[in-house]
């Protein structure tokens, strides 16, 4: 058996801490008459995870959509031929379309991207093709129309008007909906994490944000002011595991 080279190619991502609080006094519940207060846990947890979404979107938008440096000197979406260093070719710019033929672009990239060998000289662009299809379509809302019109199959109807999918994409590939991304040309893809891990997610004390309530008797706030607090804590780190996992598409105009 030959010696196989062990490479590594780590990222470095930092913890952050998110969150609030929101007080209510005595007499604060007394005038609830609608049970308002009785739903701040859940709002509080409910904006926890839009903020998972905010944090994991902002990878792709950021230094004007091209994403974050990686520790390969390359930014996350580039161009340049992966066999340079910090090179990822995996960056376009056609729009989605409403055929197949800009998706089918960015599939063929991602199905020939090289595994990762090592990041040094002589073993960039090395490895043998990924041979992975993407599995979802990453689009703006107002994408998301042309997006379930290429990748929902349905019913061919002609009375309707709707015409069937192609059984090339149909059903095959899921669209999702990212609600922070505001530019309405933008796209991306992203192989299925559990093939090949892309976007990673770092938590402490669990991925679901803590809501905690301080309204015993004895607590400061209550004790002095008849004041109740409730808290949602999150600590969170976002990063990038495997570059090859993705693919942007930055539409000009």
């Amino acid at each position: 058996y030959p010696e196989l080279k062990l490479g590594d190619n780590g990222e470095t991502s930092v913890f952050a801490k998110y969150g609030g609080y929101l007080s209510f006094t005595i007499e604060a519940m007394d005038r609830d008459n609608t049970r308002l207060l009785r739903a701040a846990p859940r709002e509080l947890a409910l904006a926890g995870r839009r903020n998972i979404s905010e944090q994991i979107a902002a990878l792709f938008t950021v230094n004007s959509g091209a994403g974050p440096t990686l520790t390969d000197t390359g930014a996350l979406f580039n161009a340049t031929a992966v066999t340079t260093a910090g090179g990822h070719l995996n960056l376009l710019t056609t729009a989605l379309g409403t055929t197949y033929t800009a998706w089918d672009a960015v599939a063929l990239a991602m199905y020939n991207q090289p595994m990762l060998v090592a990041n040094e000289v002589g073993f960039y662009g090395t490895g043998k093709k990924q041979a992975i299809e993407p599995r979802y379509a990453l689009v703006p809302r107002a994408l998301k129309p042309a997006a379930e019109a290429l990748f929902i199959p349905r019913w061919e109807a002609p009375a309707q008007n709707v015409a069937a999918v192609s059984a090339t994409w149909g059903g095959r590939v899921e669209p999702i909906t990212v609600p922070e991304w505001t530019d309405v040309t933008d796209w991306g893809a992203a192989i299925d994490p559990d093939l090949v891990p892309g976007v990673m997610l770092g938590e402490r004390f669990g991925v679901i944000p803590q809501v905690i309530v301080a309204g015993d008797q004895r607590d400061p706030a209550m004790f002095a002011n008849d004041e109740a607090r409730t808290k949602v804590r999150h600590f969170l780190a976002t990063g990038i595991g495997n570059w090859t996992a993705l693919h942007k598409s930055n539409v000009a105009g």
